[in-house]
């Protein structure tokens, strides 16, 4: 990387909270306000803020583990950190409503994958976050270009779209039987400049669980 005073950090993610947009039959994020000047309980003289959240661990910009759809897999707290950080290659495939991403897609940047084994695709489709098809009409990574991920020796997929795929889930069960990590939901890729970036994108150790909110950022 480059002297820290001449990095440029860009912030991936979506704000997590209750205005965060949940994917379809999951509940959006709850805070909760738990300040000692609304807790009678309290001895406390000072006031403090405090709070408490509940929410899917697959909402906002978050990480899958194996565990998602492998109950052998690796759990979200087993993930190696140095597979969320490091060189990352970014691509560039703007697609429309219901595009599939093939492998012939990916192909072109066979050379670049097996040296960065990290790789983010932007499709652009982050610019609808918030709208009413984001998560219904969303590109797609199709199961051959998982495979070719797989063969790659990729060890993370990060894509701005909600899903990788949709059912019956063939790029989760390629990526993920393969222990590939995904992350999902990423934002502001536009601002990423070149084509190798370093990514950061640690998980919450969250105890034998399947996924987890990621702050997820680029350096360059």
């Amino acid at each position: 990387m480059k002297d820290a005073r001449r990095q440029t950090i860009v912030d991936l993610s979506h704000p997590l909270g209750p205005q965060t947009a949940a994917f379809p039959g999951d509940p959006p994020p709850a805070i909760q306000i738990l300040d000692t000047a609304t807790n009678p309980t309290s001895d406390q003289k000072r006031h403090m803020n405090c709070s408490a959240i509940a929410t899917s661990l697959h909402c906002g910009t978050h990480m899958d583990a194996p565990f998602h759809f492998f109950p052998d897999g690796r759990r979200i707290d087993q993930v190696p950190l140095d597979r969320c950080v490091g060189p990352t290659l970014l691509v560039r495939l703007p697609f429309e409503t219901h595009a599939s991403i093939g492998r012939e897609h990916l192909e072109p940047y066979e050379s670049q994958l097996r040296e960065a084994r990290r790789i983010v695709i932007n499709t652009r489709w982050h610019h609808r976050w918030g709208a009413a098809d984001y998560f219904t009409q969303h590109p797609v990574i199709t199961e051959a270009a998982a495979r070719f991920l797989v063969e790659c020796g990729t060890l993370l997929v990060g894509v701005d779209i909600p899903s990788v795929d949709r059912a019956p889930y063939a790029a989760h069960l390629e990526l993920l039987g393969n222990d590939v990590l995904i992350v999902e939901n990423l934002t502001n890729l536009d601002a990423v400049v070149g084509d190798v970036f370093h990514l950061i994108a640690t998980p919450l150790a969250i105890s034998g669980r399947d996924g987890s909110p990621v702050r997820a950022v680029a350096v360059t």
